[in-house]
């Protein structure tokens, strides 16, 4: 797996998130990681410094190498690392690591809240036999039966005229 280098180059202190959970960096700080996390965290910062900075249509371009301002402040706080032999693992060790943390995240609820267990059905109120209205069959439609003849004008091929 890839990886690269977020940077925080703000002189404040930056909080990304990734599936739900912060993560603070200090000013200047320089961390390691898998190089989309990486970038998902340069883009936010990137985003953040842009609308500081009163350039609010240059944040989350579709096309990010088409708009100069953005990939400026992106530049600054992503590098990709340089060092390709050193991996921190491959792709489906990251997967099933992130699958491993999903499943706990979703495992652990916040203090208060109440998970599945509010969704019980509710408790009826048991009915005597005796109250229930007798059993009735349910009304059909059938279409009378036809008497007579059909009435042979009716039924005869119109001339035209």
């Amino acid at each position: 797996m890839k990886t690269a280098f977020f940077i925080n180059y703000s002189s404040e202190a930056f909080t990304g998130y990734w599936n739900g959970k912060g993560r603070t960096f200090q000013p200047g700080e320089t961390k390691l990681m898998p190089e989309y996390l990486a970038y998902h965290f340069a883009r936010t910062l990137a985003n953040r410094e842009l609308i500081k900075l009163g350039k609010e249509r240059s944040t989350s371009p579709k096309f990010p190498e088409q708009v100069p301002d953005f990939m400026e402040q992106l530049n600054k706080a992503y590098k990709l690392d340089d060092d390709p032999d050193e991996p921190i693992g491959d792709d489906k060790d990251d997967i099933d690591v992130l699958m491993r943390v999903a499943e706990k995240n979703r495992a652990k609820l916040p203090e208060g809240a109440q998970g599945v267990a509010h969704k019980k059905p509710q408790e009826l109120p048991e009915v005597d036999g005796d109250e229930l209205p007798p059993a009735t069959p349910a009304p059909t439609r059938t279409a009378p039966a036809f008497e007579g003849k059909p009435d042979e004008a009716k039924l005869a091929p119109q001339k035209s005229q």
